[in-house]
């Protein structure tokens, strides 16, 4: 993602969690999209395609000839950023400079990203990961059913482990045919920005449960587990159809699992099997 800003310094104090994934480069031959601000866009005088509200911002999705424009408010505050039809520029009436901007840009940013790496068999899923020599476990589920909980009892009781991500890890399927979890920009309340990356050894859903139950998914099962927990914008038909095909290339690869469990060293045990 290039960004063009007139202070890349201010700019980038602004995304300060990006920091990590910062790349020194001349060129532009794997450039994902090019962002720009200071632009004045025009926004659909229509009923929105999409309206959603993330974190306490207000966001409005509009779909016109291929392109995507997202409006979003926060504490009366309104910005919208416009993602093209090719999915290689992105503009937006940001200023790049002014603090108020740095959740705004953060959210256009990731969206953004969302939207225009699903052509590389790109995904961003809702889930906790956990790393250790080189695999990774990816614990997915609805909001308060311990995904966090999970990874912080394996750092408490499986010695090596490490946090790669807390909210929404990518996920991509490479040419070679493996899978695997990088770290992102964003990390949800718990700070971890890790320009890292492993092999997916499997993703687990959870499940709150009396008792702990290991149980494989698959088919149907294993695909809605894991496209439920895809963070994609479902207005967007061209964005969803790619997310759908990644989503099955990935499940021909890696298993899928749900787990029934109580936050508790047993439950850490039955996903430990998971990278014998």
């Amino acid at each position: 993602m290039l960004i063009d800003t007139p202070d890349a310094k201010v700019t980038a104090e602004l995304i300060s969690s990006f920091a990590p994934f910062k790349v020194e480069s001349d060129g532009v031959a794997d450039l994902l999209f090019r962002f720009s601000g200071n632009q004045q866009l025009s926004i659909p005088d229509r009923t929105p395609d999409d309206e959603m509200e993330i974190d306490g911002l207000y966001f409005q999705v509009y779909h016109t000839a291929g392109s995507v424009t997202v409006c979003s408010k926060n504490k009366g505050t309104k910005h919208c950023f416009n993602l093209s039809a090719d999915r290689e520029r992105v503009t937006s009436d940001l200023t790049l400079v002014q603090p108020y901007e740095s959740i705004f840009l953060a959210y256009f940013l990731r969206a953004a990203f969302g939207m225009a790496s699903a052509k590389h068999r790109t995904i961003k899923l809702h889930a906790s990961v956990i790393e250790m020599e080189g695999k990774a476990l990816l614990f997915m589920g609805k909001s308060g059913t311990g995904k966090s909980t999970h990874s912080r009892l394996w750092q408490e009781f499986v010695p090596g482990c490490t946090l790669l991500n807390d909210d929404e890890p990518i996920v991509r399927m490479l040419n070679d045919g493996s899978v695997r979890v990088y770290g992102a920009p964003w990390s949800g309340s718990t700070p971890c920005y890790r320009n890292a990356s492993a092999e997916v050894a499997a993703f687990v859903r959870l499940y709150q449960s009396p008792k702990n139950r290991l149980t494989p998914l698959k088919g149907v099962e294993a695909f809605a587990s894991l496209y439920q927990s895809a963070a994609i914008l479902r207005s967007d038909k061209e964005n969803r159809e790619k997310i759908i095909t990644t989503v099955s290339d990935i499940l021909e690869q890696t298993p899928v699992y749900r787990l029934d469990n109580r936050p508790d060293r047993e439950a850490v045990s039955l996903t430990e099997t998971l990278l014998v």
